[in-house]
């Protein structure tokens, strides 16, 4: 049984007792239902109690519901706001929708109707809160950076630092971008479906929140430079450290129409790692892959297998290959053969040194018309372990 504080909250707004107990009645047990008289009194329930939904009457005396929804707006610009309108108001129920009503429904309602848009309309809420909350900690790790870079003092070290950084946060920022963009089109869309599509979006918050999530991580390991603990090594399950870059790589790879087959076989393996800086070093090469290669044919490989006290990566794809000379580079910082704005030069130069600080190696081969495979070894840890195993 779910406890009442974590039913969906809706606030009823309307002078006549009639459609706030009927509203009250149709939702009892499913949700948290508040209901008042006045606008004034919605306003105060609205600041403490942050509803997901506000159902409320345009005509009212006093404050009526379009001045009300200015500040309901004002206090909470996220929140639906559904307006309850009767007969001959159908103009004034427009205007709402342009000063941010999020829809409107006739009185007398019909129930089946109501409760639809109730649920449709708090999952928008939700949906829109996570939205922002998320676009918050972005900019919190922005301001954080910000703050950091004015104590920094080892200018040579925060020469290379920033740039990896800047090169790193760029990748989950583009598919933190993409997926906001997919999410409010369908949003914006929910007055024309039935409520459906929430799935779907609620995955690709989920995407969102992955890559927030590792944006934080970036930022929390390069605020560390050159400090004692910068990338605590620790016993780290493979698994974990691979569906975290398979999660972190498909977006990028619908983005491109590019498929990608993962051939893992590395099941309850450990490695001593840093999670977070391996998974950098294995998405730059993937991301390579894949902005190598063209659809529609276009492939990328992922492998990984144990070979003896050794793990084993190995990424291919057939895209045009390198020539020797630029292969004979491949590891150098800033050279690269993307047009400007497209790269940095930095990915594989990071893969390597991360790899190099894992005591692995990597190497690359490739061809011109033959496509490109990068290999990594790391060393295993040598022992199980035994607990507190962590991506």
């Amino acid at each position: 049984m779910i406890a009442a504080n974590e039913l969906p909250s809706v606030l009823v707004i309307d002078d006549e007792l009639g459609p706030r107990e009927s509203i009250r009645m149709l939702l009892k047990g499913t949700h948290k239902v508040m209901c008042v008289d006045s606008v004034d009194k919605g306003l105060d329930l609205l600041k403490t109690e942050h509803p997901d939904l506000v159902i409320t009457d345009i005509r009212m005396p006093g404050k009526d519901g379009i001045a009300g929804l200015r500040e309901i707006r004002d206090i909470d610009p996220v929140v639906s706001v559904i307006i309850l309108t009767g007969h001959g108001s159908l103009e004034t129920a427009r205007q709402a929708l342009r000063l941010g009503a999020t829809d409107y429904i006739g009185k007398p309602f019909d129930t089946r109707e109501m409760t639809a848009i109730v649920n449709r309309y708090v999952d928008r809420s939700r949906l829109e809160r996570r939205r922002s909350n998320m676009l918050l900690e972005l900019e919190e790790v922005n301001r954080r950076l910000i703050d950091d870079l004015a104590d920094k003092e080892a200018l040579a070290l925060l020469g290379r630092s920033s740039a990896e950084f800047a090169h790193d946060l760029r990748n989950p920022l583009m598919i933190v971008s993409g997926y906001v963009d997919l999410l409010s089109s369908q949003l914006a869309n929910a007055k024309q479906n039935n409520g459906a599509e929430y799935e779907q979006a609620t995955e690709y918050l989920d995407v969102i929140e992955q890559n927030v999530k590792r944006c934080c991580e970036l930022s929390h390991m390069w605020q560390k430079m050159g400090r004692t603990e910068l990338d605590r090594v620790r016993p780290t399950v493979v698994s974990e450290i691979l569906d975290t870059l398979t999660a972190a790589v498909e977006p990028l790879a619908s983005t491109h129409k590019v498929a990608i087959r993962y051939d893992y076989a590395a099941n309850g393996t450990i490695i001593r790692a840093s999670g977070p800086q391996l998974i950098r070093a294995l998405y730059n090469v993937i991301a390579n892959a894949v902005q190598a290669v063209k659809p529609p044919d276009g492939r990328v490989t992922v492998c990984c297998r144990r070979d003896g006290d050794k793990l084993l990566i190995a990424v291919r794809d057939n895209g045009c290959g390198m020539p020797h000379d630029v292969l004979q580079r491949i590891f150098e910082p800033y050279f690269t053969t993307k047009t400007e704005g497209r790269g940095t030069g930095l990915g594989m130069a990071i893969a390597k040194r991360i790899t190099e600080e894992h005591g692995g190696r990597i190497e690359v081969q490739s061809a011109v018309g033959e496509g490109t495979t990068v290999r990594f070894a790391f060393p295993l840890t040598p022992q199980p372990f035994a607990g507190g195993v962590t991506g």
